[in-house]
């Protein structure tokens, strides 16, 4: 028999006398050297009633447990050979009688042990803790565990509520500030990391948490880069760009379709895509660099004379407050998380109680030692 790298790397990750951390890809063995190590621990003595298993998943913990019964029974039915060869793939050095004796009873130790094999999810494991000791840890003694769907039903049902009276422009101000995102997964992920939000921030915090002067808004960052003037210095640009190449152009089409007389963060934005550089470049030191040197193309800026200047002095202004715009667009949004999660999280908890519920979250966390 061959051992590889890999073979040997399992064998010591399931040796029973180590204290293992893995940390590998889907598809890469974790579930095999699992199930090794617990076979290995059986083989060497230890009581299948005095082995917990947990996994995330219940499909994760029905396959260790498949595979786990479909190893031993295949042991007690091996003749002498085959099971030496299998003790040797699992890493053991011992092989005499008595140990082949051991490994041919271990399904049968299994199976009747009290209690058999606790191979559980990790919220199936609390679960059961917390029953044996509800008082301890402030549950209901009867509480029913609430499944993903419920809880998703419930929080969808709780956002609703809000939009509509419990706290409608808290829903209004996420809705405007969540970039996109998926809103139910948004919700919950702020019932995941309820503690993220316990007690919720407030403007002054969030503003000292991204390094923002209290009150600093959009019109701060718009006074960093127009400084006035910025209308005509483009409509001075536009025939400039438009005799150049079709880059130049296309340039001056977009700076054609801004307010310039009256902007707003959004046309900074727009003003940042054609002025800086993309992120893709090679050179992070490059990244979202103002385009000094490289816009317009070479012939235009030659045509440019004292318009270049100017233009420069624009880039690099914008350059300079694109920071700031995202610090402050993180604190929106942070602020927005916040004031939402202050009302949302008080009443799914409260009707969670009322309904004597746990969500798998409330299992983790009720569980864990103080």
């Amino acid at each position: 028999m061959t051992i590889t790298p890999a073979s040997l790397a399992q064998m010591e990750a399931a040796h029973p006398s180590r204290n293992t951390w893995l940390l590998a890809n889907a598809g890469s063995g974790k579930t095999r050297v699992l199930t090794d190590r617990v076979a290995r621990l059986l083989l060497n003595g230890v009581e299948p009633q005095h082995i917990l298993c947990l996994t995330y998943t219940k499909a994760a913990a029905s396959e260790m447990q498949n595979r786990l019964f479909k190893r031993l029974g295949a042991w007690a039915m091996l003749p002498d050979d085959k099971l030496r060869r299998d003790l040797v793939e699992l890493g053991e050095e011992e092989l005499a009688d008595p140990r082949l004796a051991r490994a041919r009873q271990l399904f049968a130790r299994a199976i009747e042990s009290p209690g058999g094999l606790r191979i559980q999810t990790i919220h199936s494991f609390c679960g059961s803790l917390l029953r044996r000791f509800p008082l301890e840890a402030g549950v209901p003694p009867a509480f029913t565990e609430m499944d993903d769907r419920a809880a998703r039903l419930m929080r969808a049902e709780i956002v609703e509520e809000m939009a509509d009276t419990l706290a409608p422009a808290a829903v209004r101000r996420l809705t405007e500030v969540q970039n996109g995102e998926d809103f139910a997964k948004l919700v919950d992920q702020i019932a995941r990391t309820r503690a993220s939000f316990t007690p919720p921030m407030g403007a002054d915090a969030v503003w000292r948490l991204f390094g923002l002067p209290q009150g600093f808004g959009a019109a701060d960052v718009l006074a960093e880069v127009f400084l006035g003037g910025e209308a005509s210095l483009v409509a001075a640009l536009d025939p400039h760009l438009r005799a150049g190449s079709k880059t130049d152009a296309q340039a001056a089409d977009s700076f054609a379709a801004l307010d310039l007389s009256a902007p707003n963060l959004e046309t900074l934005i727009a003003l940042e895509g054609v002025l800086l550089n993309k992120d893709g470049s090679k050179d992070p030191a490059k990244h979202f660099a103002a385009r000094i040197g490289d816009f317009p193309t070479k012939d235009t800026r030659k045509a440019l004379g004292a318009l270049l200047d100017p233009l420069n002095d624009l880039m690099a202004r914008i350059k300079g407050a694109r920071p700031l715009r995202l610090a402050l667009a993180s604190a929106e949004k942070t602020l927005a998380l916040h004031q939402f999660a202050a009302a949302f999280l008080p009443e799914y908890e409260a009707r969670k109680a009322a309904r004597g519920l746990l969500d798998f979250d409330d299992l983790i966390s009720r569980a864990r030692p103080c």
